[in-house]
Formats: structure tokens, C-alpha cells, sequence
């Protein structure tokens, strides 16, 4: 594989996306509505409301990277769904193809240059999210890692939309597979997932402790009671067999990547609100805590009972916090390594048989 024919392809993509002015002003009015949105929470919570600032710092790096995804999720797909269709369009991708340069070079240095573009997002936004990253709750080792797993996720939907442009003749119809894709692993997966959930639902046989009072005496400070704790039927959500819906979502990728730095308190709950999204992604995965509970566990543990339950719940809740952002990633990745195998592919020459409407040169 030739470095330097890929590198020149990634160039000639980088500076034909940034060349034009109207790039020029797209990053400038990105920057200011970050801007916008970052310093105008400060001073609606801080000023305004009077939350300490220490409180809304917590939350600065969530919301600097959430906004960076959202817009990286609109932006990236478009930036290679009309890489190749669009050369086609413009009669300059035969040129390119005449040249020595192979399908495999052409595609991977398109990828790049597109994946370089959208970059540019995190770049204007690193600022405000070194900013957050010293200031929030999560390690800097995870601060680092969420914004590398978003980074590569723009990566990964960049080869989605050069495998959509591949294998279509019009930009905006790739354009909108591509989008139709992202919008699939980042709502549709988890719309499925709730449609799933009478389908896992059942009901087991349980001990829970319950107060009975003396039938037929009102009920009062001193009434006589006791404890049952008799087998009942209950019905629990088994969502550990259907969580690998939510695993390419990638909200959870990078929620779950950061909360494998963030600290947990005696509780288990994550502090942090990126984090949310590793915490519910950890629940799903662990399904139900069917357990057991008697009087005499009750009346050994007193007034620590319910808490010590609560605690109980919340680790085994809790126990994947960290643990499956990389399994989200790499579907991701495999995804972006489908659709750069399919545009390799369909950048063969000579090629062996058009779509209807593509055109040579």
C-alpha cells in the first residue's frame, strides 16, 4: 500500500471541503454556538439560578462532548456520502482512476480526508472540553478515552457514507442512507429494546418480608403485626437478553468509555451525566437482581436493612459500568470496515458492471 498516494488523496479531500469560504464561516459559527450554548448554561445556572459553580463544572465536559457528537452524528456521515458519487457527478474520479493508484489507496485516503474534516469538530470544541476534563469528576486517562471513542466513531460513519456512496448514483440519495443508518444505531436500536420488553418479562416465585397487621383491628402506631415473608410471584424485565440492542448506540459507547473513570460513590451511582448513559447501559446488561429476602434477614440487619438491600441492587446494577463501551465500538468499527470493503470493491478498474445512471467520466 503506497503512504504517500493515500496521503495526497486525503489532502486533495481535506482541501477541497476547506478551501471555500463558506467553510471558513461554518467553523467560526460552530465555534460561537458552542460558545453559546456552554456559556450561556454558566450563566443561567451559576448567575441566574445560583447552583455552585463547582456543581455545574460536574457537567461541563458531558455537555461540551455531547454537543460535540450530536453534531459529529449530523456532519460526519455527509462528509463521505458524497465523496465518490460526487466525483463521479463532476467527471473527476476517472481521472484519479487512470493513475496508478489502487482501489484500496483511493478509499482509504478518502476515508481519511473525510475522517480529518470531521475532526475539525473536536478541534473547535477541545477548548471548552480540556476545560471540562480538569474540572469534572471522571479521570483524565477517561476524559481522553471519551473523546478518542468519539473520534473514532466519526471515523466509523465516515466509511459507513464511502460505502453508500460507493453503491449509489445520486449524493443525496447515500446521503440520506447514511443519515437513515446513524439515526437506525442511534434510535431505532433502542426503540426495538423497548418494543422487546413484554417479550422478556416473567414472572418468578420470590421472598419478599411484607408487615401484616391483625385483621379486622384498625391500624395504629401500636397495632399488633407481624412479618411474612411467604413465597410470591413477581414479574422482573430480563433485559440481559436483549441489551446488545443498545450496545452500537453511540451515546452509550461514549457514556459507558467515560464511566469507566468516574467515580462511584458508597451507593454505586455515577456522578457525572455523560456517565448516565454507561450507567444505563450497565442495568440492561445486568438484568434483574433476583434475590431472595426473609424477616430474619430483616430483623438481623434493623434499621440498615433497607439500605444495605439498596446497596446490594445497586452493584449488581452497576457491575458493567466500563466494561462494554469497547464491544459498542467495535461493531461500530466493523460497520465502517463494511462499507470501506464495499467502496474498495466498487472502485475497481476496469469495472466489471455499472449501476444504472453511474457514469465513467
Amino acid at each position: 500500500m503506497n503512504v504517500a498516494a493515500i496521503t495526497t488523496i486525503a489532502g486533495l479531500e481535506v482541501r477541497q471541503r476547506i478551501r471555500s469560504t463558506r467553510w471558513k464561516w461554518t467553523l467560526a459559527i460552530l465555534f460561537a454556538l458552542i460558545s453559546l450554548l456552554i456559556l450561556g448554561s454558566l450563566f443561567l445556572t451559576v448567575g441566574v439560578v445560583g447552583v455552585p459553580y463547582r456543581d455545574w463544572a460536574r457537567y461541563l465536559y458531558d455537555l461540551t462532548l455531547g454537543i460535540v457528537l450530536f453534531l459529529g452524528l449530523a456532519a460526519a456521515p455527509t462528509m463521505s456520502a458524497t465523496s465518490i458519487n460526487g466525483d463521479r457527478r463532476d467527471a473527476t474520479l476517472a481521472l484519479v482512476q487512470a493513475t496508478p493508484i489502487t482501489s484500496v489507496e483511493l478509499t482509504v485516503g478518502k476515508l481519511l480526508g473525510s475522517w480529518l474534516a470531521s475532526l475539525v469538530l473536536i478541534g473547535v470544541a477541545l477548548p471548552y472540553l480540556l476545560w471540562g476534563l480538569f474540572q469534572g469528576p471522571m479521570s483524565i486517562v477517561a476524559g481522553v478515552l471519551g473523546i478518542v471513542v468519539t473520534a473514532l466513531l466519526l471515523a466509523a460513519y465516515c466509511a459507513i457514507g464511502l460505502g453508500f456512496s460507493a453503491i449509489t448514483s445520486r449524493p443525496a440519495a447515500s446521503a440520506m442512507l447514511t443519515q437513515a443508518t446513524v439515526l437506525t444505531l442511534l434510535i431505532g436500536l433502542p426503540i426495538v429494546f423497548g418494543m422487546t420488553v413484554p417479550l422478556v418479562t416473567q414472572k418468578h416465585e420470590v421472598r419478599e418480608p411484607q408487615t401484616v397487621f391483625a385483621p379486622g383491628e384498625p391500624v395504629t402506631l401500636g397495632s399488633a403485626r407481624s412479618c411474612d415473608d411467604a413465597p410470591r410471584e413477581q414479574s422482573f424485565l430480563h433485559t440481559e437478553w436483549t441489551w446488545w440492542l443498545l450496545l452500537p448506540n453511540p451515546l452509550l459507547v461514549v457514556g459507558d468509555a467515560v464511566s469507566s473513570g468516574v467515580y462511584l460513590d458508597a451507593a454505586r451511582r455515577v456522578n457525572g451525566g455523560a456517565s448516565l448513559g454507561g450507567e444505563a447501559l450497565s442495568m440492561a446488561r445486568a438484568g434483574p437482581n433476583i434475590t431472595d429476602h426473609t424477616c430474619a434477614e430483616q430483623t438481623a440487619q434493623g434499621d440498615d436493612w433497607y439500605s444495605l438491600r439498596r446497596a446490594a441492587d445497586a452493584r449488581h446494577e452497576m457491575r458493567y459500568i466500563g466494561h462494554s463501551w469497547y464491544l459498542g465500538l467495535l461493531v461500530n468499527l466493523a460497520l465502517g470496515g463494511i462499507g470501506l470493503w464495499v467502496a474498495s470493491r466498487r472502485l475497481r478498474v476496469p469495472a466489471q458492471r455499472l449501476s444504472r445512471g453511474v457514469r465513467v467520466a
